[in-house]
């Protein structure tokens, strides 16, 4: 059985970010019927390459939720370059909502926390939370520069497709668009204004 004190969860490189782990996502788990609430499910949660489509891995679950004291998503799978079978169970815990009804959350198996996602780091054996791997997001090791650049490219990806344009698209209201452009002029001068900055400094 996998679990925290087994395996190696805790050999991780800080430098790694969320972005290089695969993760599970209770909610996105819960509205593909992967947990069904006040039930039981099985099967297998796969990851594919966004450019090919090919399944680059998986991992077998069972869900069960007909025990509030006792509910768990018990994961199964093996760790290819160790050749390693890993076997144990996710605690899964209830909240009531803002909204009514209840919120299902994980409960990290290292930390003992309730979160909505959870992690497997490429050096772990486990999915656990991004606190348990001291996992950062990607945006917050880059520079203001890339940052910037980062922002103007998404605001513009909503504009035409990426291209500097300004004419509203098929279907935007106007306002969202007129919104849009306002935010992506100023990303664009703050852009500008950093290159400038950069350059007096250099020369």
């Amino acid at each position: 059985m996998g679990g925290k004190g087994s395996g190696n969860w805790y050999r991780w490189n800080k430098k790694t970010v969320i972005e290089n782990c695969r993760d599970l996502d209770i909610n996105r788990m819960i509205k593909l019927n992967a947990i069904i609430k006040e039930g039981w499910s099985s099967g297998r949660w796969l990851w594919s390459d966004p450019d090919t489509g090919e399944r680059v891995a998986c991992v077998g679950y069972e869900a069960d939720t007909r025990n509030r004291a006792d509910s768990f998503l018990r994961l199964h799978y093996t760790l290819t370059k160790q050749d390693k079978k890993i076997d144990y169970k996710v605690p899964l815990v209830r909240t009531k909502a803002n909204y009514g009804g209840e919120r299902f959350w994980f409960l990290c198996p290292v930390k003992q926390k309730r979160v909505s996602k959870l992690y497997l780091h490429p050096g772990g054996d486990i999915f656990a939370s991004r606190h348990a791997y001291g996992l950062s997001y990607g945006c917050q090791s880059e520079d203001e520069g890339y940052r910037l650049i980062r922002k103007k490219h998404k605001l513009a990806s909503r504009i035409n497709n990426g291209r500097y344009s300004y004419s509203r698209p098929k279907g935007m209201h106007r306002k969202t668009y007129e919104r849009l452009v306002e935010q992506a002029i100023k990303a664009e001068t703050a852009c500008d204004d950093y290159i400038h900055h950069r350059l007096q400094s250099i020369f």
